[in-house]
């Protein structure tokens, strides 16, 4: 499945790709759509969208200005335009390929699946070196990790992940002053993140003991995390988490 997002001012052609795609395009998931620049990056920013369709003459700034308020471009891009002379600048950009309205639907469904190719490869490529990065690094700590949101791919590093908390078949990543929402569970993490530094000391969170800064006694007892977040230890896990850390 790809996330895209439509950026177009005109209704109509809005609603004409979007029953397209809906038709012809089934592995696409439309996020939204916005009519001017501005909105547009608000769009963007605010769901990652994988593949932007993008019209290049809008109020308030061109397509070519949104991309130029973006420091990193880290979706596909299908222009959309019914003005030819374009075509050159849009292939600078590097656009995944350039359709001229009215849409023809062959055009459409080979565009698509171009951007499907590149998202595929650029994930694999991206995935297979972290794989080989993290296999010669010794610090458990400093390896990566990849997590995913909204349909892209985040790398962060393994000791910048402080706790992680369930939400129902979600997990809830605490990283740094921010949340981060994965659509994988805390179980996947419990597998996936090294024991030397993470530990699950409850059924429903994981800790990362570099960032717990005072344990407070009890029958299971708590830790409180730097950012000063209280997380309960469960009875029964007690005595494998302090022996564990030798706390």
């Amino acid at each position: 499945m790809i996330t895209a997002v439509i950026i177009d001012d005109e209704p109509k052609s809005v609603y004409t790709l979007s029953s397209f795609l809906q038709i012809h395009c089934p592995q696409v998931k439309l996020l939204g759509s916005a009519d001017n620049a501005r909105e547009a990056r608000e769009l963007i920013m605010d769901h990652a969208p994988q593949l932007v369709f993008l019209d290049i003459e809008m109020p308030l700034g061109s397509g070519f200005d949104l991309l130029k308020s973006f420091t990193c471009i880290t979706f596909e891009i299908i222009f959309i335009t019914a003005y030819n002379q374009y075509a050159i600048s849009a292939f600078r950009f590097s656009a995944l390929d350039y359709l001229l309205k009215p849409l023809r639907i062959s055009q459409l469904i080979e565009a698509v699946e171009k951007a499907e190719m590149r998202i595929a490869e650029k994930k694999s490529k991206h995935n297979y070196e972290l794989l080989l990065k993290n296999l010669g690094e010794k610090t458990p700590g400093m390896q990566k990790i990849v997590l995913n949101e909204k349909g892209n791919q985040f790398l962060v590093q393994m000791d910048d992940l402080i706790y992680l908390i369930a939400e129902g078949s979600y997990t809830n990543i605490r990283i740094g002053d921010k949340f981060f929402l994965s659509s994988k569970n805390l179980k996947d993490y419990e597998e996936m993140l090294p024991p030397e530094i993470f530990y699950r000391i409850h059924h429903g969170h994981i800790i990362n003991i570099n960032h717990v800064t005072k344990l407070q006694k009890g029958r299971g007892g708590k830790v409180i995390m730097k950012d000063g977040k209280e997380l309960e230890i469960a009875v029964r896990r007690r005595d494998g988490f302090l022996k564990a850390y030798n706390l």
